[in-house]
C-alpha cells in the first residue's frame, strides 16, 4: 500500500473518531481524485475544516483538493 493510501485510511480514521460518523477516504479513479465519503454527522464544510487540522499527519493527500461527499441518514 502507498504512502498516500495510508494516509488517506488515517484521515478517515481520524475523523470518524473525531465526529462519530464512520467515514471512508477513497480514490476515484476516473475522477483522478480522493474522495471522502460519510453518512449523518457533520456538514461538508465542518467535516473540510475538522480535516485541515490534520493536513500535517497525512501530508501525501491535499486536503483542499478532496471530494467531499455527504449523504443524510
Amino acid at each position: 500500500m502507498s504512502l498516500r493510501a495510508r494516509h488517506a485510511r488515517r484521515l478517515a480514521s481520524l475523523l470518524t473518531a473525531r465526529t462519530g460518523a464512520y467515514v471512508v477516504v477513497r480514490y476515484d479513479r476516473s475522477a483522478g481524485r480522493y474522495q471522502v465519503q460519510w453518512s449523518g454527522g457533520p456538514d461538508r464544510e465542518s467535516m473540510r475544516e475538522l480535516a485541515t487540522e490534520y493536513a500535517e499527519e497525512v501530508a501525501e493527500l491535499d486536503v483542499t483538493e478532496l471530494v467531499w461527499l455527504r449523504s443524510s441518514g
